[in-house]
């Protein structure tokens, strides 16, 4: 139960972060998951709180890197297998030496395993570290990528040269043969239990979703186990599972590209709870970092000041070295080999990007995991200085993140998009009102076309029913009215129905008070008009109630009885003739409505020709209008109503072309565009499947 508890209040973590975001949008989001989880430390979920290491592997990093694995193919890897080769194993190897044989320097007291095993934590690098802290940012695409080809093997090099290290402070030798031969073992054990895994579960995969009825209930389940089989069995076998799962992941990017277009469903639904768990668990990762601090600063105050400036110089000199150590690495880096991630750049450009890459490497919470792996006690005795480890990776970690903060904002030009978000509300507005008007003009019935109405500007946005232009809608409304009355007087209504019908008609319609306000006090009008119709409609009902009371027509049985004797006290010809008037009225309602409804889409089809995009008044005006012809008719038991799923695809076909249009025109972007699609596609998708529930439910 407690762990249920610690995930909850994760999650929680995670949705106050996203409140809190917009309101301090200058600070990098990283910073402020941090902060919440220096803030939930105080909860009594984590008041005690220490990171379990093989928890923290296991259920958050581990699918993480499935993940990144899943994002990189496998011609990508083929083809910068150089590359992914030295930054991860070779420049991780340099950095992990060059560090230890430094902090064996400066610490005396260290023995050399002890200081190659802090130097293996502080390794690895975090490139959604990186895109956290520069998102507004643009980073070179060059350096961008080999980020994350950097941190998609590093982690498990790091893990596996703090094993070597312990190794040897627990036996108390070292042999280079040895250490060679098991950092191979684990290493390329790692990836080819990886890959043969890989295969077989997506051999298995393919022939489910062939075979199964309801693939997405058995393949995607499958998906979601396989970092956590594959991690599991590669640890049993004594390799790295870090490696196996990236190696999987790589295997599933291949089924993915293999299999294209056939079960298009299953990949879409995979591919979006994928992404839904890899944005929680990297928000998640740096929660823990958060919640982690106050565990590390008892620590520090047991350390006390004058122990922590040595700690504090070391954890300096570690970051400047590591630092050094790839801006040298990247700057010597030839321009014309094939796999040069700088590109073939002058050499002011080539040492600038090497900088960047070099500033870039920001240390995560994997280093955290590492360092609170170190065990209690080696070889009998209590494991030296560990607690100063773990002070120095985390003081390595704030570093790199805080400097990376600052300098990378500073040296790279910001992120510029081709349109605003005003720009994609603008066209996304048009686009919905132009595919509205398109697929209301086919269909007759008036509650069909309402309620596909109302579907398709849900698209707008959590505001479609917000008026934007109060006046508007007033104005509106009046306009309506105006046409309303003027169309029951008019020649064609005077040959189909009475006099009589038409001036009672017209009364039901003026009792339709519209609220008037100007510009300056149309609150406090509106909020008066309110008040005194809602002390006009308690009124009614007081008055109505009381009259079933003292006529003794309670219960709907006592009302359905003394209905009866009404009736039967009426003679035939006054009951005919009030039947054929209300059957009229009913008649000249439904032409009213659609009458209304074509004036209404012929004001919108005007805004849309003079490019307006702001009509969420219009709207507001269909659905109140609307409202008032459904209690005209209020003895009709109005049902649910059905909307055949070929409007919708007529629907979401005119919002492509308009898109489409937009694109040929000049008037919409690449980009914009390509937003637009996704938002049509996932639109789309939702809404057939939704009619093929109501079908399958009314089958």
């Amino acid at each position: 139960m407690q762990t249920f508890y610690t995930v909850a209040v994760l999650l929680v973590g995670v949705i106050l972060t996203n409140i809190i975001k917009p309101f301090i949008s200058k600070i990098p989001e990283a910073f402020i998951l941090i902060a919440v989880g220096v803030a939930l430390s105080f909860t009594s979920f984590f008041k005690s709180f220490e990171l379990r290491p093989e928890f923290f592997l296991l259920m958050i990093i581990v699918p993480i890197m499935f993940i990144d694995g899943q994002k990189q193919s496998f011609s990508k890897i083929r083809q910068r297998f150089g590359t992914i080769f030295f930054l991860s194993v070779i420049l991780a190897l340099a950095s992990t030496l060059v560090v230890g044989l430094l902090t064996n320097v400066f610490e005396a007291g260290w023995t050399l395993p002890l200081a190659i095993a802090l130097a293996a934590i502080v390794t690895p690098t975090d490139a959604v570290a990186v895109k956290s802290l520069t998102g507004e940012t643009d980073m070179p695409a060059g350096v961008g990528e080999a980020l994350e080809l950097e941190s998609l093997f590093n982690d498990a090099t790091g893990l596996v040269v703090l094993d070597l290290a312990l190794s040897v402070l627990s036996k108390g030798k070292f042999s280079v043969v040895y250490g060679l031969e098991h950092f191979a073992f684990v290493a390329f054990g790692g990836v080819l239990v990886g890959i043969v895994a890989g295969f077989l579960i997506v051999y298995l995969r393919v022939s489910l979703n062939v075979h199964t009825k309801n693939p997405e209930t058995t393949v995607i389940p499958i998906s979601l186990l396989t970092p956590f089989l594959v991690y599991l069995l590669a640890e049993k076998f004594g390799v790295s599972g870090i490696l196996a799962v990236v190696a999987t992941g790589i295997v599933h990017n291949w089924e993915a590209s293999r299999l294209r277009l056939t079960s298009t469903r299953v990949q879409l639904t995979s591919t979006t709870i994928w992404t839904t768990i890899s944005n929680v668990l990297n928000s998640v990762v740096f929660l823990i970092l958060g919640i982690s601090l106050p565990t590390v600063w008892k620590e520090m105050q047991v350390i006390g000041t004058t122990g922590m400036f040595p700690i504090l110089g070391v954890s300096i000199m570690i970051y400047l070295a590591m630092l050094a150590i790839r801006f040298f690495w990247s700057v010597r880096q030839s321009p014309n080999t094939d796999d040069n991630f700088l590109g073939a750049h002058d050499p002011a450009q080539h040492r600038f990007l090497a900088s960047v890459f070099a500033i870039s490497g920001v240390h995560g919470t994997v280093t955290l995991a590492m360092a609170f792996s170190l065990p209690n006690r080696i070889a009998g005795h209590a494991f030296p200085f560990r607690e100063e480890l773990i002070i120095i990776a985390t003081l390595v970690i704030l570093i790199s993140m805080i400097v990376s903060a600052i300098v990378l904002p500073m040296i790279l030009p910001p992120k510029v998009t081709t349109y605003s978000l005003e720009d994609i509300d603008h066209i996304r507005n048009k686009m919905v009102d132009y595919a509205t008007l398109q697929v209301r003009d086919t269909i007759d019935d008036h509650d069909v076309r309402e309620a596909l109405t109302e579907q398709l500007q849900s698209q707008k946005g959590s505001f479609v029913n917000q008026v934007g232009n109060i006046e508007e809608y007033q104005k509106l409304l009046y306009e309506t009215k105006d046409f309303i009355l003027t169309y029951i007087h008019g020649p064609s209504i005077a040959d189909k129905y009475s006099a009589d019908v038409v001036n009672i008609y017209e009364k039901i319609i003026n009792r339709y008070d519209i609220p008037s306000f100007d510009q300056r006090g149309h609150f406090v009008k509106r909020m008066h008009f309110l008040t005194h119709k809602y002390n006009e409609k308690v009124h009614n009902q007081y008055r109505h109630a009381m009259w079933h009371i003292k006529n003794g027509q309670i219960t709907p049985h006592q009302r359905k009885v003394a209905r009866k004797a009404w009736i039967a006290k009426q003679p035939t010809d006054v009951l005919k003739k009030r039947q054929d008037v209300r059957d009229a009225l009913l008649e000249l309602n439904t032409e009213v409505i659609n009458a209304s409804d074509q004036y209404i889409d012929d004001v919108l089809r005007d805004r849309l020709m003079h490019k307006h995009s702001d009509n969420e008044h219009i709207n507001l005006v269909r659905q109140t209008v609307n409202k008032y012809f459904t209690q005209i008719r209020h003895d009709y038991n109005k049902e649910t109503i059905y909307v055949d799923g070929d409007y919708y695809i007529q629907a979401f076909q005119q919002e492509y072309n308009f898109v489409q249009r937009g694109v040929n025109n000049g008037h919409v972007s690449s980009a914009m565009a390509a937003v637009l699609y996704d938002e049509i596609n996932q639109a789309q998708t939702l809404q057939l499947q939704r009619v093929q529930q109501v079908l399958a439910i009314t089958a």
